[in-house]
């Protein structure tokens, strides 16, 4: 490959790198937590409650990766303070969560849900030991993305919680794939030309 066209690949790298490197114009981003739970005693289990405060509209999601076998429940205020007076490990039929996923475990775990008017809702992790022996660690860890603009905070006291929050930009789709491709193609344009004036000398 001559000189030039190397120089000239390395000045479309340049020139496209900052387009690569910068974030949507909203801003947004995502933060990431690690949270643990005891292992409860067999047939039983232990609730993880993460409460956030959130605005009408505002979306509520992520993805969460567990070691164990976790249920994952977004609910109101009431619904929670109903699932805790319940003392079971189980959602009460009054409640209505805004997502409910049962049984998940391994990695990308997604949730999703909008909040439906400003308040207090909690992200409830329900850990259940159903007898079998998962881990030997005794104790649950969850790892937790959520939006930057959230923020969580433990409420159970049977939970132990390690916070450590990083923000991570979003980039837009076409503006990385786009930049990417173009320079791509007019690399590999240049060299073609220089090969066919090679191939004419």
């Amino acid at each position: 490959m001559g000189r030039k066209v190397v120089i000239s690949i390395l000045l479309l790298v340049a020139i496209f790198t900052p387009l690569l490197a910068t974030p949507k114009a909203n801003g947004q981003g995502v933060s990431f937590t690690v949270v643990t739970a005891n292992t409860p005693p067999p047939h039983q289990c232990t609730l993880l409650p993460l409460e956030f405060t959130a605005q009408s509209g505002q979306l509520m999601w992520g993805y969460f990766t567990a070691d164990v076998t976790m249920d994952l429940y977004i609910l109101s205020q009431n619904d929670f303070n109903t699932f805790v007076q319940t003392n079971t490990c189980t959602l009460p039929g009054s409640a209505y969560p805004l997502f409910m996923l049962t049984q998940a475990v391994g990695m990308n775990n997604a949730y999703s849900a909008t909040i439906p008017a400003e308040g207090t809702y909690y992200l409830l992790f329900v850990y259940r030991n159903n007898g079998i022996s998962q881990i030997t660690s005794g104790f649950g860890t969850i790892d937790i993305s959520y939006p930057l603009y959230i923020t969580l905070t433990q409420v159970s006291p049977t939970a132990i919680t390690t916070f450590n929050n990083t923000a991570v930009p979003e980039f837009p789709v076409w503006g990385t794939s786009i930049p990417l491709i173009m320079a791509l193609a007019l690399a590999a344009a240049m060299i073609r030309r220089k090969r066919n004036s090679n191939t004419l000398a």
